[in-house]
């Protein structure tokens, strides 16, 4: 157990410090009326009123995100670590977003990265008031961004 949690030290000192070089070169920009995008990663950002008003559990945010068109746009996913720190800004506090989003609420986001290979049946969210990463059970409901690999 402790050897578990030494590595997830390690990998949140690491994330913290990729999230600020990430964010410093991220170009946010509206895109539509629901969408933000990063014309550095080329990554889309789901923002409609969705990721603030409907709470969900791990496998329903997957489902949520799967199922997803928005303003046109199919092929939504769950983002993982590496790409949600492309938008968290700590730089800033409550929340720890960009100003380009309209919608967020300063409370727990889903990520893709699972914790312990599911046995703990935790996965990561982000915290976006102060843009902690910490692990929750999958069953709980928190909300979900969507987002959308332009590359892909």
């Amino acid at each position: 157990m402790m050897a578990e949690l030494k590595k997830y030290a390690a990998l949140l000192t690491v994330l913290f410090f990729a999230g600020l070089l990430t964010f410093a070169n991220a170009t946010l920009l509206r895109h539509s009326e629901n969408i933000v995008k990063d014309d550095k990663s080329n990554f889309l950002w789901q923002d409609s009123t969705d990721v603030k008003t409907k709470k969900v559990n791990y496998k329903e945010a997957i489902a949520y995100c799967k199922n997803l068109t928005l303003d046109g746009q199919t092929g939504w996913e769950v983002p993982g670590f590496g790409e949600m720190f492309t938008i968290v800004n700590f730089k800033r506090y409550n929340p720890t977003l960009s100003k380009t989003f309209k919608n967020y609420l300063p409370d727990n986001y889903w990520t893709t990265k699972i914790f312990s290979h599911g046995i703990s049946n935790e996965a990561f969210v982000v915290y976006f008031l102060s843009g902690a990463f910490n692990r929750e059970k999958m069953d709980k409901k928190f909300f979900v961004r969507c987002y959308k690999n332009l590359k892909k």
